[in-house]
């Protein structure tokens, strides 16, 4: 058998989890020596994809902020909120924009090689993987890819986030980019819970993103009816007055299901390393904790992975994935009275897994709480059954 080429970490997956972890490494002078190798099917050339995600403070990828907003509404038909940011932003940062950078620091890299192919293996005890034929070794490999899927046990939920976005111009000015929509439930909600981002670039710019939570994604004129529905009605724009310039499409899983976050040399990142928030799909931030506390790791030699979540996080999960699931009542009643009834920045902090104990109890104060408790109570004997 062919000798694998030894290298200390490898890196399967050149998506927003395997760059960000990279890029970490990188920053960071007691990993400079180490050899790592990055995996993907294919190079990333294209602007297939947006990261939006709140912030208080300047980030690591801030110089690749490509718009942000510090006024964000959340519109429902029984009325719109203008949402107190109180130091939060709103940012953006565009796919492109991100893997251009990423690959201009790893072409600089002399420590770090790369490879486009798909992987025919993966060793998870020996730390192999098998490329074109070409055994590749290592110390610790990270995956955002799950080698083995895991299985739903019985009562556990899994719904997808799926959207379709159409960046659009306008020959006009017509979006007021200071401001965004930032959930928008004006629109059908027979699928399931749906509501759309309409987030302005500039007067003539923006992207609007149809977002629903159901267990199957749509057929591609489904989105395009949703789409085209909510530029005419909500946007007043009839066909002839926008164009479209691009187009961008996702499908996030959102479950309670326990992704394994280690097997053998692997440890799992991104979504596969359960970085995806169940019960909302937000990742980007996620992701930027979980890369930085596995490079504080590696440089102090401890081990990996890294603590997760903690466990009550995954309860409430849990609970608003049955009422979304079984839509009693509808999604968008849920997010409308969450954003009405509380401080933004209280559910911006919740949704970071970042609140103390007495303001989640006070955010709990404010559902509806009949369907809640039922919820939390069925969710709570099914914990006990699975124990």
């Amino acid at each position: 058998m062919q000798q694998a080429q030894r290298f200390d970490y490898i890196i399967l997956g050149a998506g927003a989890a395997g760059l960000s972890l990279l890029l970490r490494m990188l920053q960071q002078p007691a990993l400079s020596q180490k050899q790592i190798l990055l995996i993907d099917r294919s190079p990333k050339t294209s602007n297939d994809r947006t990261w939006c995600f709140w912030e208080q403070a300047p980030g690591f990828f801030e110089h690749l902020v490509h718009h942000q907003w510090p006024a964000l509404w959340v519109k429902h038909p029984n009325g719109a909120k203008a949402l107190q940011m109180k130091g939060y932003t709103y940012k953006m940062i565009r796919g492109i924009d991100f893997y251009r950078h990423a690959f201009a620091q790893i072409k600089q890299a002399a420590n770090v090689q790369v490879v486009f192919a798909p992987v025919q293996h993966v060793s998870v005890h020996e730390g192999v993987v098998t490329v074109q034929d070409i055994r590749y070794q290592a110390e610790h490999i990270f995956s955002s890819v799950l080698l083995q899927e895991p299985s739903l046990k019985p009562g556990q939920h899994y719904l997808l986030q799926h959207f379709k976005g159409w960046w659009i111009e306008t020959a006009r000015p017509c979006f007021n980019p200071q401001e965004a929509d930032f959930m928008n439930f004006c629109t059908p909600q027979h699928h399931g819970a749906a509501f759309v981002y309409a987030l302005p670039v500039s007067p003539t710019r923006a992207l609007i993103e149809y977002t629903l939570f159901t267990p199957e994604p749509l057929t591609d004129a489904q989105y395009e009816e949703g789409l085209t529905r909510f530029i005419n009605q909500q946007l007043t724009l009839s066909t002839g007055q926008y164009r479209i310039t691009d187009m961008e499409t996702g499908i996030i899983p959102m479950t309670n299901l326990r992704f394994p976050l280690q097997e053998g040399r692997v440890t799992y990142i991104g979504t596969a390393g359960g970085q995806t928030k169940a019960s909302t799909g937000y990742t980007f931030q996620n992701i930027q904790k979980h890369s930085q506390a596995i490079v504080h790791r590696l440089t102090n030699g401890l081990p990996l992975p890294p603590p997760n979540t903690p466990a009550r996080y995954g309860f409430y999960d849990s609970v608003l994935l049955r009422i979304l699931s079984e839509r009693k009542p509808e999604g968008a009643d849920v997010f409308y009275r969450l954003f009405t009834k509380n401080p933004a920045t209280r559910l911006f902090k919740f949704l970071d897994s970042e609140t103390a104990w007495w303001q989640e109890l006070a955010l709990m104060a404010t559902v509806q709480q009949g369907p809640f408790i039922k919820a939390a109570i069925q969710e709570l004997r099914l914990a006990a059954k699975n124990r």
